[in-house]
């Protein structure tokens, strides 16, 4: 198997009993169906070398979920000669993945996406692992090539789970039995898919046109001198050509990490008291699906060409990147969602920051954390990728920092707001690609500064299963910062979170 993906985890105890070391927070978010079950092909729930059980009234039980916001009220409307966009629901109509697994564990040494050495692991979901089953060893003069498993995906759907769809995304939920060898803190979550995705999404570009999945044939070209394999399916009509149709792609990477903001701590107590614990994954697939036409679709994984070979137009699917948030069953997760323009030399692009955390919880802990770019309607070009954010820590003037996997903060100075619309200031650090991965923020050709001063607006602050505005309101988004006490992190909590 490949590197694995990184998810959201939302954790609580029922009853009445003590939240058994989730920090100061806890509740169950709605976004996402949380009935037991197993999924298409595997099961929901088992621990490391022991098939799953389900948990019942009578044990000690997680439940894990994966959800995601309501569709916006927004619709489909323009995000952003080169022109670029996001697909938003519900033109984005699906998004599947074959999950294989999901784990929770005590630690393990994370490297960007990657990671090794995972130890003290819990399973809360195992699908066929012998399904669409790869070679990861890429060096050396010949690497495997995965084209194959594109044509495999094609002739079936079996076992691919619709992420955009509730009610699919229920077949990957499922309580876990916990017992006493579960007992210890879990810091750290896996999650790994197969390298085939399926896709069908309508994006709106910045002039007004419109792209369409296509599916057709998956290729690859090599570049460089380690013989790289760059993915791409050649659709068999012309992206620009209407409706829709699903596509398959080929990601080169089969998986994510992800960390809790606070340890997730299970006790005897919590065997011994029957505690139910509930794990959401969270993520927002508006805007991560990006189209692009003209300059800048070299890299898209679905990639027309003309009869020379010059891209022509791209539609771009993502790896995906889960936040943890955990919370008691009957309490509600809350979104915070936050917008900045931002413009570093020739780059123009928008980033997004949510964070997650319990309704209700007096000390606003934050339980989830996601940042994303996304295409600006101002954009002339690829908007670069955001560091994967590890932890969030709260500082002595009550600003949040933003830290990669090596303890960088990559974004500082943020405070949350408390009113909606309301800014905030934050410095982005920026690298060139000659610098080390994990101490920026942002890796592009050139920066007029090492830290980039943006403002971010609060564009909404709602339950999990409550509508976000898609893009941030007319007119200038201000530069005054909010009051900078508005739900700082608890102080426990940036205790236990690491770098």
């Amino acid at each position: 198997m490949g590197a694995l993906v990184c998810g959201a985890l939302v954790a609580g105890c029922g009853k009445d009993g003590p939240r058994g070391g989730v920090g100061s927070a806890g509740s169950a978010g709605s976004g996402g169906s949380g009935q037991a079950g197993s999924g298409p092909i595997g099961n929901a729930g088992s621990s490391s070398g022991s098939a799953g059980t389900s948990s019942t009234s009578g044990e000690a039980g997680i439940e894990m979920r994966i959800a995601t916001p309501a569709v916006s009220s927004g619709g489909l409307n323009q995000l952003l000669a080169f022109a670029g966009g996001g697909a938003v629901r519900p033109g984005l109509e699906s998004l599947e993945y074959y999950i294989y697994s999901v784990q929770i564990c005590e630690s393990l040494e994370p490297s960007g996406s990657g990671f090794s050495n995972p130890s003290g692991c819990l399973e809360l979901y195992s699908g066929d692992h012998s399904a669409y089953s790869y070679d990861i060893d890429t060096t050396g003069a010949n690497p495997p090539d995965w084209t194959g498993l594109a044509a495999e995906a094609r002739g079936s759907d079996l076992g691919f789970v619709d992420l955009i769809d509730p009610s699919a995304r229920a077949a990957l939920g499922g309580t876990t039995t916990l017992t006493s060898e579960h007992v210890r803190s879990y810091h750290y979550g896996i999650i790994t898919w197969s390298l085939p995705i399926k896709v069908k999404a309508t994006v709106a570009l910045s002039d007004g046109s419109l792209l369409y999945t296509h599916d057709g044939i998956t290729t690859y070209q090599t570049i460089g001198a380690d013989n790289y394999r760059d993915y791409f399916t050649l659709p068999s009509v012309g992206l620009d050509v209407s409706p829709a149709a699903k596509a398959v792609v080929i990601l080169g990477n089969g998986g994510n990490w992800f960390k809790f903001q606070n340890p997730l701590q299970i006790t005897q107590a919590d065997i011994d008291e029957k505690r139910q614990w509930v794990l959401d994954l969270v993520f927002n697939p508006e805007g991560i699906v990006k189209g692009f036409s003209g300059d800048g679709t070299t890299r898209s994984n679905i990639r027309e060409v003309s009869e020379a070979g010059a891209s022509l137009r791209g539609v771009n699917v993502p790896m995906l990147d889960l936040a943890p948030v955990p919370h008691r069953a009957s309490e509600q997760v809350i979104r915070e969602s936050y917008l900045a323009n931002v413009t570093v030399g020739s780059d123009i692009f928008d980033a997004r920051i949510e964070l997650y955390s319990v309704e209700g919880d007096p000390n606003q802990s934050v339980y989830g954390v996601d940042v994303k770019s996304l295409v600006s309607p101002r954009g002339t070009s690829v908007p670069p990728e955001m560091s994967k954010i590890s932890s969030i820590t709260s500082e002595t003037d009550g600003s949040l920092s933003f830290r990669s996997f090596t303890g960088a903060a990559v974004i500082s100075g943020f405070h949350r707001v408390a009113e909606e619309f309301g800014t905030t200031s934050a410095s982005i650090v920026c690298a060139t690609h000659n610098d080390i991965a994990g101490a920026s923020a942002i890796i592009v050709s050139t920066c007029p500064s090492e830290n980039i001063a943006t403002t971010f607006t609060l564009v909404g602050r709602r339950r999990l299963d409550g509508d976000i505005p898609l893009g941030l309101p007319l007119g200038d988004a201000g530069a005054d910062a909010a009051p900078s006490d508005a739900g700082a992190i608890a102080a426990d909590a940036a205790s236990d979170a690491g770098g």
